[in-house]
């Protein structure tokens, strides 16, 4: 899913912009996620996902695309270690 398609999924309010970290690390990804809470991956031209060092940056991209908000999900290895659904992640809005 390119930028285009994912402001195109938001403007049907069935997907919402979702930046996905996993903790200690320094990778973000971006993509969408559904009502359902299936996720699928943004990419570039390349077919690259698209991939950011902070959130920060991942926010700077998503304003240029007109988009205002991001659901963010940081995942740690205790909750893959103790078998937690992602449910029991930390999810949160940010609005920019």
């Amino acid at each position: 899913m390119q930028l285009s398609e994912i402001k195109l999924a938001i403007a049907e309010q069935t997907q919402h912009p979702t930046i996905i970290s996993y903790a200690d690390s320094n990778h973000y990804l971006l993509g969408l996620k559904d009502l359902d809470g299936n996720f699928q991956r943004a990419h570039d031209r390349d077919g690259k996902p698209l991939c950011f060092n902070s959130i920060k940056q991942a926010e700077e991209l998503l304003k240029q695309q007109g988009i205002s908000y991001a659901m963010i999900e940081m995942q740690t290895a205790y909750d893959e270690m103790v078998g937690n659904s992602s449910a029991s992640h930390c999810h949160y809005r940010i609005e920019f």
